[in-house]
């Protein structure tokens, strides 16, 4: 091709914007395997060669069709390749995250079915794995758990020895109904403060790659760190991976939402409605309270004074423009005491204040009553509050 032939080339591509520099150089050299642009080129080629005069109007619109042409045929050929290789990475992905959701069917999901359906009694129960239940009647309780996870010690009085095997996990459950708190110190060293009216399922050795734990209700976690074994909080609607850390869960069964609060560390929070298609993943730090919102689906985060949270393992409530409904229920949880609103519509007024969790269900109650104008009646084991 000599210089004419290339300008009259450029002529004709030149509102198309294609540059053939290179493309003559590769129809020179020829070295390569044929690719689209040696196609393209060759294209070009034949249609200078077959015009020894310049081109009309219409040879330029028949070229460009036909460069259009090899262009869309070649772009269908590489879609279908790339849909190809996709297909086979999606086919090869899903099998191995059905074969991963299916392994994770295992005992402790077996146990969390089971622990949804009991019902908790009033005193505080220790579910060894082999069947052995001990009840504990005192309002606040402590449990510890030696290292190997064999020996149970309760407010340092009561002594208990389970066997446990060395390379199978061992779990044990513990159900804390109304007007009950516990701390536990797992194996581990971690540090659990179950509120009333929870219940939880938890290693009680350190065998295995990683320790999870299942809460239906509200605990604060005190999580000691293990590089080499991760910590998992698993709640109705959602999974923390704890990275060492001090953090409060509030994860009812009865209630609509549930959430976190991280105080020290980092947690890394997913829904338990991921899918292969749809995985949300949020990493949080101190100061924040992430909430799952279960109309829509998805996690709302703000930034709160997480010493709010953390106050009923100290015996006191601070409240910060707190609905009353959702007042009254966690004092109704914290005493095992049946509280009614004469008018439910009076469930949004707000309160702001401490409450002193040492005095009784009704002291606490009258300190609410005295700055939203409300009015206490007893009826038998109920309390009745109405609005002035």
């Amino acid at each position: 091709m000599d210089n004419n032939e290339v300008k009259k080339a450029y002529d004709i591509l030149a509102d198309e914007k294609f540059s053939i520099d290179s493309t003559v150089e590769k129809i020179e050299n020829k070295k390569e395997s044929e690719t689209e642009e040696l196609q393209l080129a060759s294209t070009i080629y034949s249609f200078l060669t077959s015009y020894k005069k310049t081109p009309s109007f219409q040879d330029k619109e028949d070229v460009r069709k036909q460069l259009r042409f090899s262009i869309q045929r070649e772009k269908r050929r590489k879609t279908l390749a790339r849909w190809a290789v996709a297909a086979s990475f999606l086919i090869v992905t899903f099998s191995v995250w059905q074969v991963q959701h299916t392994s994770q069917n295992t005992d402790f999901n077996n146990m969390v079915e089971t622990l949804q359906l009991s019902q908790p009694d009033s005193a505080t129960q220790l579910i060894l794995q082999d069947g052995r239940q001990v009840l504990i009647a005192e309002e606040e309780s402590n449990i510890l758990y030696d290292e190997k996870g064999e020996n149970i010690t309760i407010d340092s009085t009561q002594k208990i020895t389970q066997l446990v095997a060395e390379k199978k996990p061992v779990f044990n459950t513990l159900v804390v109904p109304y007007g009950k708190r516990t701390h536990i110190t797992l194996a581990d060293g971690s540090k659990v403060w179950l509120n009333s009216g929870s219940k939880l399922i938890y290693p009680a050795t350190n065998t295995g790659n990683k320790r999870e734990v299942y809460i239906d209700g509200e605990a604060i976690f005190d999580v000691t760190h293990m590089d080499e074994k991760p910590f998992y909080v698993k709640t109705k609607d959602f999974e923390i991976k704890v990275l060492g850390t001090v953090f409060n869960v509030n994860a009812y069964e009865d209630d609509k939402n549930s959430g976190a609060v991280l105080a020290e560390g980092k947690i890394e929070i997913s829904p338990n409605n991921n899918t292969l298609f749809r995985n949300e993943k949020r990493t949080i730090l101190p100061g924040t309270r992430i909430v799952y919102n279960n109309d829509k689906g998805t996690f709302e985060e703000s930034q709160v004074n997480v010493k709010n949270y953390l106050s009923w393992r100290e015996g006191y409530l601070v409240l910060e423009q707190e609905p009353l409904e959702n007042i009254l229920k966690k004092i109704s949880r914290y005493y095992n005491v049946n509280i009614e609103l004469q008018s439910p519509a009076n469930g949004q007024e707000t309160f702001s204040g401490n409450l002193n969790l040492k005095n009784t269900a009704e002291e606490v109650l009258e300190i609410i009553a005295e700055t939203t104008q409300i009015t206490i009646n007893k009826e038998n084991n109920n309390l009745i509050m109405n609005l002035n």
